[in-house]
């Protein structure tokens, strides 16, 4: 795992830590001189893969709050470059950060400029930072770190005033809807608690003051004000920073909030640098100060990481494909032994039956041969099945046929008779029929629908349309018999010899060639 660094910049100096889980743990402490620069130089070449993090504590910062148009791509790029030009000439670390959108009219976009104005402070150390080539993640500021800070301690709904201490002075870091608006340093000179409560209390009227001039705040509305202190401490500030209807102030316990966030070693004093320091390696930022160019390093790590991790991805994923072809290959291994093992027992009971049927006078590859030949004429030989087929589709259609009777027999010309069972066992034997040279020929007997007696026109047409139904491109349909006597010199009956009416009956012969 890469090891992150922290370097603190302050009026007095870099201080270099190493931060682990529990919070950082201090290195080295070098001076704005030549030999500091050196000695600095030497441990970032000593430590050239490790991440470094610049935290910055200086009073010379600018903030700037303006409206802007929403636009967005190169075009946004180019207008808050220009901004950032302008509000800050001379210094590359600067920033924009957005604060939303408002909600009435065009719905411009409201933007904070901030710039770090005392470049000359941070040249040499961005110098020896680049020319040792290390992964500078960014530059950034006590404010920036309080940003995160704040969630915890107010009401994201009103304005918060947030005194902090550190080596450095006293800061005053204004915030308005959660969100940060100005922050300003005072230094002190001997950094004593009482010099501190004095500062505290008139520092916080000069805020209010400030405030309600650049109307981030309105006049004589009350504004809570929070310092962030030790327990210890928290008499002396009181007594000198009291509270007043404009200004509400309240103790925040520095120790409690130490533990909250899992710094381990709590600070001893008001001072909170190891707590921002431990929590810029937590909760970094998303806005630095750093331009790209001194970032270089940092994307090429970035980059390079992103390119292991997605390495690391594809391999672990061969590696799993490649798990899950060798079980598969394991499972059909052990499926295909097992197969081979019931082939090997089928084979053994085959063989044991063989062995205990009675010999026959024919080999076996001779019987198998016989008995494809018998299942191919068996196939061959035709049955009744597509005429009857045809004949039910036919019946479908003519509701008023109701059939009584059905012959069917295959024959060696079309006008043959059954003889009995001797045709059809003739083509089973593979007779002409077998041979697809003879009929296949059907003899219906039907009746019509009581109703019709006396109607021999629709007697007619009934028995016509059904034989057209039955008749096909390969069948041929014979009308034998008619539901009523159509020769002449006979009469018409409708009833038998007893006085009693029958359903008029007819007699249909169909022939189709095999």
């Amino acid at each position: 795992m890469t090891v992150r660094r922290l370097l603190f910049l302050d009026s007095l100096g870099l201080t270099a830590y190493r931060w682990q889980a529990g919070g950082p743990h201090a290195e080295s402490t070098f001076t704005a001189d030549s030999a500091g620069l050196e000695a600095f130089d030497e441990y970032l070449n000593q430590r050239r893969t490790s991440l470094f993090y610049l935290l910055a504590d200086v009073a010379e910062e600018g903030f700037q709050i303006e409206d802007l148009p929403y636009v967005g791509g190169g075009d946004r790029r180019e207008m808050l470059q220009r901004k950032l030009s302008q509000y800050f000439y001379g210094t590359p670390l600067s920033m924009a950060m957005s604060l939303g959108r408002g909600k009435a009219g065009r719905r411009d976009e409201k933007f904070l400029f901030a710039g770090l104005t005392g470049y000359p402070q941070f040249e040499p150390w961005l110098q020896t930072l680049r020319e040792a080539e290390v992964q500078l993640a960014g530059v950034y500021s006590i404010p920036l770190v309080l940003a995160g800070l704040i969630d915890k301690l107010a009401d994201k709904t009103k304005p918060v005033l947030l005194m902090s201490m550190t080596r450095a002075g006293l800061r005053q870091t204004f915030f308005d809807r959660g969100q940060l608006r100005f922050s300003r340093l005072t230094p002190m000179a001997t950094g004593m608690i009482g010099e501190v409560a004095t500062a505290c209390g008139t520092e916080t009227k000069k805020i209010y003051q400030y405030l309600a001039g650049q109307r981030l705040i309105a006049r004589d509305a009350p504004m809570q004000t929070l310092v962030l202190a030790h327990p210890s401490h928290f008499g002396i500030i009181g007594d000198r920073c009291e509270s007043t209807p404009e200004r509400q102030v309240q103790m925040v316990d520095l120790v409690a909030e130490a533990k909250k966030h899992g710094l381990k070693e709590v600070p001893a004093d008001s001072r909170g640098d190891a707590l921002f320091l431990h929590l810029l390696a937590r909760r970094t930022p998303a806005e630095q100060f750093a331009p790209a160019a001194e970032r270089r390093p940092y994307r090429l790590w970035q980059a390079r990481v992103a390119l292991n991790t997605i390495a690391g991805g594809i391999l672990a994923a061969s590696l799993i494909y490649a798990a899950i072809q060798m079980t598969a290959h394991v499972e059909l291994a052990n499926a295909n032994s097992l197969l081979q093992t019931e082939v090997d027992l089928g084979k053994r009971r085959y063989n044991n039956m063989l062995q205990g049927l009675p010999l026959v006078p024919i080999g076996y590859e001779s019987l198998r041969v016989l008995t494809d030949r018998y299942d191919a004429l068996a196939k061959r030989s035709p049955g009744p099945e597509p005429m009857l087929h045809h004949i039910s589709r036919a019946l479908n259609k003519s509701p008023k046929v109701d059939l009584t009777k059905l012959d069917w027999w295959i024959a060696s010309h079309p006008d043959e008779s059954p003889a009995g069972g001797a045709a059809k066992s003739s083509a089973a034997a593979g007779g002409p029929a077998a041979t697809g040279s003879g009929y296949a020929i059907v003899k219906l007997q039907a009746q019509l629908p009581l109703s019709m007696v006396s109607d021999h026109r629709s007697q007619l047409d009934t028995v016509n349309a059904f034989a057209e139904m039955l008749g096909g491109p390969d069948i041929q349909v014979q009308v034998l018999t008619l539901p009523f006597e159509t020769e002449s010199g006979k009469s018409i009956r409708s009833s038998d010899a007893s006085g009693q009416v029958e359903p008029p009956r007819f007699i249909l012969k169909m022939v189709r060639k095999l």
